[in-house]
């Protein structure tokens, strides 16, 4: 046996060749070498781990050396090998793996496509010559024997196309396996080494031959004739590469870059270490005392979008006075400062798929931005290591330090490191980078997002010994019964100068709680020429482990120390670690020997004002509210994240799905010759993914590596994730495109946004891997629905490990122009910009926007359903015997954590209240019957229900002592099915002719309706006018308009589908003094029934008989009716606070609440209907100036909302800041049903499930209208409201509360999740509270003053 042994290591991989020489490799997996390896001698030329090791992403130099045979590891290698596609090469003589020319037999000639890197190229026969860039060919396989797509090497995005015209000249078109086209079947001639015929698959009869004048064609004459149609498949070296820049050259991405490492932050001692206690307690703050100098702030900038114009030495060289330059702060993306349009583009490129030159398209452009900045070195750095290190940087950058070139990098979201020692000097030194928007890494950066670029995350400098700890990789054996486990510290230890020197390393590990619990030295005695030596520091077996989980984040601190050999520290750093252990069983996910149910979403790096730099306080708010929202694991779509976020997730408990930064979403769409399966794209793929892992893997919430999104499959995908795989077993690999494609490199059954139906039957039948939904829920506008029986299904699944809603907030931002303004909004919204908004024309308008959350990070309806349905506690009510069971269907955690607030309400008022603990039920358990000691004795005439709150009884990381985690509403006695008699005095109505139309009146009010239709064109009531023309009276409605409807198709047609309306009974006064009318509309979508009661004391019932079709595009079954605008303040007894639908309602809680038209309008960036309340009981709208009230109660089923703005203006506006302030009129709708909302923006079968369809058949309600003004007497026995003491509304970000205030009222703000954001409380009786909101986002709060909930809107 042989081995290679390089001087540097850091992971173990091993490689077997196919005439079963073995290998074992030990390697660094991150840098860029072409090796050879003429001491093997593999009985087959095409051995694809010799190929394979040609090929590895090294930088090392290797030796070899005998290692004694293992027949134990023989016996397993296979499985643990990498090769480039994952399987052996085959004994055929053709290979995927190959490069051809395709000779004629006769002429000795090649296929050639001209060089041109256009389609409609003809494909001709040339002389071969080692100038043309067109005559080599790659074959990928369709997946049928034989069968393939000839694809140019030169030109890798073009395949041979038979052109089955006229003619069949064959002539190049965009690869595409998929395409009859372009499928030939290479047959090989008996007796001919190497000699083919070229068989078109779609019509066998057809084969490619050599005509006259070096013509090619797709031909069916007879052989007889003299044509020839073989051809010589003749092996030759790659295509060179052309003649291109760095930027645009897949094979080169990086120069000079450093390995990849684990984070850390070394500081010159122990003592220092210890005294940045901040960052030792939150490795997200900067250090204050380290090693380390921050290069963020104000960087000078020459930036142009004409690559022919670009800076030179001008811009890098040492003595460059930029002070005229523009100025920029780092980090950041240049196109949110005003540099170039930022681009919105799901699916496309930004250029032609064309790989991987950038032939920028859609009115899109490229664009380099040249930086430049001073920095002082740091007193005592000239005699350390200095290393320049980036966060990121959008896309391809090159970087000079004092005039010196440095390096260059790719990979916009993974770190990059390099050594700055030799250029670097005392006092005032100067950096210069220089960044291309787009480079050929830029076709592995196809996210669905907005398209940006510049240094966008953090920029510093940090300094080492000489000799240094390079990397520390933490593992343990924890294993059930998790009580106690041995800790290995992997140290690796650079030592450049390779003289002989002895170095120690000091580890310890501090609990939790702060205790020393082991410490331990190891020596690392370099011998001269020796650049690198790795040690094991093994604790065994400590005991009394503290486990790590999400629901309590336990973290030990290990410290490591560089000593020098006289003992004094050299370097110290610290690393946050977790214990757990994570496994699969039985096709389910265990966390700590416990099944795990991952709620979670998906997010982005994404800010209004910063574009893709985010900041810290807006990272610890993404974190803080998933906490709040019960979400339990982030998938970092599409991309690794800052390194400050994943030390967030290990502080607060956040399980992290690990996503490399690869998506080529519109490349895979082709179906062509794809960029996974282009093997000069495979270092990319595997570094990209390697350097991730070696970053992230000591970080406990990191539980799953994913190898990219939406990249289809290919040998590259393959060979990484077996890369991945060895380097770190420990984890499972998510890849959704395995799954789709049938490919084995993934570890999970991972699908995107399944139909029920699908979900349902697949999360039992995965053939035994977890069932994963990657993206599921997709949150685009008024959206969600139908989301419990998702959950609840995936839940009660046999193999489901839950999913990730897509997503967590909306990209929204603002324009560069309003930013430095200061213009944010516009008719009173946030001013948010969407695709298409800039100018680029291949965007995909407001997709960018499927947030949980808006830009602004504030809850939503959405968010309050989600927190909800992800509650892990939950209760069932014995109403008979008033008895609670409450479950715990937490992971780790006991329920005597947790207090039960429970509350009686009696028509929505709250009649009494109590708090409660719960006993210690374990976790998967329930507290067994509760029985509550409730007082109220119900009457027979009012309405009871029992809310039942879940409170965290202890202040959590991430919440107060009183969280609400979930919430549920009981019914202990249902209201009167019948609407109370009305008491008419002794009023008197007559009916009487008035201009043509029929008049109802008395000296209270008028009504007036036209005698053939029976529609009203005017009501009066005093001198109040509540409907004033025909377009405003009490009609049908069908139409509603939310983006989730996309799937099914939504139409802006907002007509009503009803032909005519005939009045079908006069109006006529009956024996109780009343006067009755009826009128009918005839309807594509409904025929409606309208049954009038006037009463004399002005009050109208509308008995409303719906008889639905069986029609697409049913929306609503109900009526609307405008109002006057200036009833504006609004008091309802329905679902709420916050809107409802028949699918989205399980957050919402019956009761009264009070709010105002305005603040019912939505927040979603592109307006669409919204604040639709179920279960209404009664509505009054004031006009508080007025004095006027119209109080609403129904009987049966009624759904409400009121809105200054219909539907169809909505519908038809491009962003909410477009709709003018018009407070003229309000519309309500009073529903009888309105169809679900589903999830349709995304995913086939996602829209609304068929029982949240609106339903046909024949149903009604009434609609009970009372006007009167509010110094009007004896009426309380028909009103069951009167408008509330108190007003609130947000004034200039504060809040303020107006009415007779006693002394010792509380009023308190609530966000949408439940948190206390402000209080106040009065000392005295006054007028007027005020409690300031001004550092929240814009969005919906809830204000409690007393028992009084009000909503309002910032």
């Amino acid at each position: 046996m042989l081995a290679f042994a390089p001087q540097v290591r850091s992971a173990q991989i091993y490689v077997a060749c196919s005439s079963f020489r073995i290998f074992f490799l030990k390697m660094i997996v991150n840098c860029v070498v072409h090796f050879a390896h003429p001491l093997i001698k593999c009985k087959f030329a095409t051995c694809k781990a010799c190929t394979f090791i040609k090929m590895l992403p090294f930088n090392t130099n290797y030796m070899l050396k005998p290692i004694k045979p293992n027949t134990n590891r023989l016996r397993n290698l296979f499985a643990l090998a990498v090769f480039c596609s994952a399987t052996f090469t085959s004994w055929a003589q053709l290979s995927t793996e190959k490069t051809y020319y395709i000779k004629s037999s006769v002429s000795g000639k090649v296929f050639s496509n001209g060089n041109s890197a256009q389609n409609n190229a003809e494909i001709k026969l040339e002389a071969v010559s080692d100038a043309s860039m067109g005559q080599k060919w790659t074959l990928t396989s369709t997946g049928n024997e034989n069968e393939y797509i000839i694809v140019n090497a030169g030109y890798p995005a073009f395949a041979i196309d038979a052109a089955p015209n006229k003619w069949y000249y064959p002539l190049q078109w965009t690869a595409d396996v998929k395409s009859e086209n372009q499928r030939f079947q290479i047959l090989p001639v008996e007796g001919a080494e190497n000699t083919y015929k070229i068989v078109w698959s779609a019509n066998t009869n057809r084969r490619m031959m050599e005509k006259s004048g070096d013509q090619l064609n797709v031909s069916d004459e007879d052989e007889s004739k003299g044509v020839t149609t073989q051809f010589v498949f003749e092996e030759t070296t790659e295509q060179p590469k052309a003649d291109r820049p760095h930027w645009s050259d897949e094979t080169f991405f990086e120069e000079n870059k450093l390995p990849g490492h684990t984070t850390f932050m070394p500081y010159a001692n122990t003592a220092a270490l210890q005294a940045d206690k901040e960052r030792y307690a939150r490795p997200w703050v900067d250090p204050q005392g380290a090693e380390w100098l921050s290069l963020n702030g104000v960087w000078n900038l020459k930036w142009t979008n004409e690559l022919n114009n670009i800076p030179k030495d001008d811009f890098y060289a040492d003595n460059v006075d930029a002070s005229k330059w523009d100025t920029i702060s780092v980090p950041s993306c240049l196109e949110m400062k005003g540099y170039g349009d930022p681009y919105y583009i799901n699916v496309g490129y930004p250029f032609q798929d064309n790989y991987p030159n950038l032939d920028m398209a859609y009115n899109c452009k490229n664009s380099v931005a040249s930086y430049r900045r001073t920095f002082t070195l740091p007193e005592g750095w000239t005699d350390k290591r200095v290393v320049l290190h980036f966060d990121g940087i959008y896309s391809a950058a090159y970087v000079w330090v004092n005039g010196q070139y440095v390096g260059y990098t790719q990979g916009a979201n993974n770190d990059a490191e390099f050594d700055l020692s030799k250029v670097v000097r005392q006092g005032e030194n100067n950096i210069a980078v220089q960044v291309y928007r787009f480079s050929d890494a830029s076709y592995l950066e196809g996210q669905d997002m907005w398209h940006m670029s510049g240094i966008h995350r953090d920029v510093y400098l940090y300094a080492t010994p000489k000799t240094y700890i390079a990397d520390h990789v933490i593992t343990d054996d924890l294993a059930a019964p998790y009580i106690s486990a041995a800790v290995t510290v992997n140290v690796s230890m650079n030592n450049p100068s390779a003289e002989a020197v002895t170095k120690q390393v000091r580890a310890r590990i501090i609990s939790p709680e702060g205790e020393q619990v082991a410490e331990k030295v190891v020596d690392f005695a370099f011998e001269a020429g020796q650049t690198n030596l790795q040690q094991e520091v093994a604790f065994n077996s400590l005991s009394g482990i503290e486990l790590w989980n999400s629901e309590s984040p336990k973290l030990y601190t290990i410290e490591l120390s560089q000593l020098a050999a006289d003992g004094n520290e050299e370097m110290a750093f610290a690393t946050k670690y977790g214990f757990r252990k994570v496994y699969t069983g039985a096709g389910k996910v265990y966390v700590n020997g416990k099944r795990v149910i991952f709620r979670g979403v998906n997010t982005q790096d994404t800010h209004p004002v910063h574009g893709r730099s985010i900041d810290v306080n807006t990272m610890l708010r993404d974190i803080t509210m998933m906490k709040q929202a019960n979400v339990n694991l982030l998938r970092t779509s599409h991309m690794p994240r800052q390194p400050k976020m994943y030390a967030m997730m290990d502080y607060y408990g956040m399980y992290c799905m690990d996503e490399a930064d690869v998506e080529c979403h519109f490349n895979w769409e082709q179906s062509g010759n794809t960029i996974s399966s282009a093997r000069t794209w495979r270092p990319q793929y595997i570094d990209r993914t390697i350097r991730m892992v070696q970053r992230d893997r000591n970080h406990p919430s990191v539980l799953f590596w994913s190898l990219g999104n939406e990249s289809g499959v290919g040998s590259n995908l393959a060979a990484t994730y077996d890369t991945l795989k060895i380097v770190d077993p420990s984890r499972m690999v998510h890849y959704e495109g395995a799954t789709r494609g049938n490919a084995s490199y993934t570890d999970m059954y991972s699908v995107m946004y399944p139909s029920y139906s699908n979900m349902s039957r697949d999360a039992n039948n995965t053939g035994g891997k977890p069932y994963f939904m990657c993206e599921f829920a997709h949150a685009m506008g008024n959206a969600v629905g139908n989301f419990s029986e998702y959950w609840n299904t995936m839940r009660s699944s046999t193999y489901g490990m839950g999913g990730c809603i897509w997503d967590w907030v909306d990209q929204s931002i603002y324009h560069a122009s309003d930013i430095k303004s200061g213009k944010l909004t516009e008719n009173g919204y946030p001013k948010y910009r969407t695709g298409n908004d800039f100018s680029n024309y291949n965007h995909q308008g407001n997709f960018v926007n499927n947030g949980l959350v808006p830009g602004d990070r504030a809850w939503t309806p959405k968010l309050a359903e989600v927190k909800q349905v992800y509650s892990p506690i939950s209760a069932s009510f014995n109403l008979r015997r008033k008895r609670v069971t409450v479950n715990n269907n937490t992971d780790f955690t006991t329920l005597d954590n947790y207090l039960m607030a429970y509350t009686v309400l009696k028509n929505g008022e709250q009649v009494e209240t109590d708090t409660i603990s719960l006993p210690a039920a374990s976790p998967a358990s329930n507290s067994g019957a509760i029985d509550l000691p409730l007082t109220t004795e119900m009457d027979e005439t009012s309405e009871y229900v029992l809310d039942l709150t879940f409170l965290q009884k202890n202040a959590t990381l991430w919440a107060d002592a009183g969280y609400p985690v979930g919430k549920q509403q009981f019914t202990l006695q249902e209201r009167s099915a019948t609407l109370p008699t009305v008491d008419a005095g002794n009023l008197a109505l007559t009916i009487g002719d008035k201009s043509g139309d029929t008049e109802i009146k008395n000296d209270k009010f008028s009504l007036v309706l036209n005698p053939s239709t029976g529609r009203l064109y005017s009501w009066t009531y005093g001198n109040y006018k509540i409907v004033d023309k025909l377009a405003n009276n009490f009609t049908y409605d069908n139409f509603r308009w939310v983006e989730n409807d996309e799937a099914s198709g939504n139409s802006l047609d907002d007509s009503n589908g009803i032909s005519k309306f005939t009045l079908t009974k006069s109006p006529k006064l009956n024996d109780k003094g009343n006067v009755t009318f009826s009128t009918k509309g005839t309807g594509k979508y409904c025929d409606v029934v309208y049954d009038y009661t006037v009463y004399p004391n002005g009050t109208v019932d509308v008995k409303s008989t719906y008889t639905s079709h069986e029609v697409s595009n049913l929306r609503r079954i109900g009526s609307r009716i405008v109002l006057p605008g200036s009833l504006e303040q609004l008091e309802y007894y329905a679902l709420g606070p916050w809107d409802s639908y028949v699918d989205r309602k399980d957050a919402a809680l019956l009761g009264r609440y009070t709010s105002t038209v305005s603040d019912e309008f939505g927040t979603t960036p592109h307006p669409q209907s919204c604040g639709n309340h179920e279960g209404l009981r009664e509505l009054t709208l004031t006009d508080m100036k007025a004095g006027f009230l119209l109080n609403v109660q129904t009987e049966g089923q009624v759904a409400f909302s009121a809105l200054h703005y219909t539907d169809a203006e909505m519908a038809n506006a491009r962003h909410r800041w477009n709709l003018k302030q018009d407070k003229s009129s309000v519309i309500l709708h009073l529903d009888y049903y309105q169809k679900g909302l589903g999830n349709g923006s995304c995913g086939r079968g996602t829209g609304t499930l068929s029982q949240y369809e609106c339903p046909v058949g024949t149903f009604s309600n009434t609609i009970r209208f009372r006007p009167q003004f509010m110094n009007e007497t004896g009426i309380n026995d028909v009103v069951a409201t009167t408008p509330a003491d108190f007003n609130v509304c947000v004034e200039n970000g504060t809040v303020v509360c107006t009415g007779t205030i006693a002394a010792g009222t509380t009023l308190r703000v609530y966000d949408l999740g439940g948190g206390i954001v402000a209080t106040a409380q009065a000392t005295s009786a006054t007028s007027q509270l005020t409690a300031p909101i001004t550092t929240q986002p814009n969005g919906v709060y809830l204000v409690k003053v007393g028992t009084k909930v009000f909503k309002v809107l910032k």
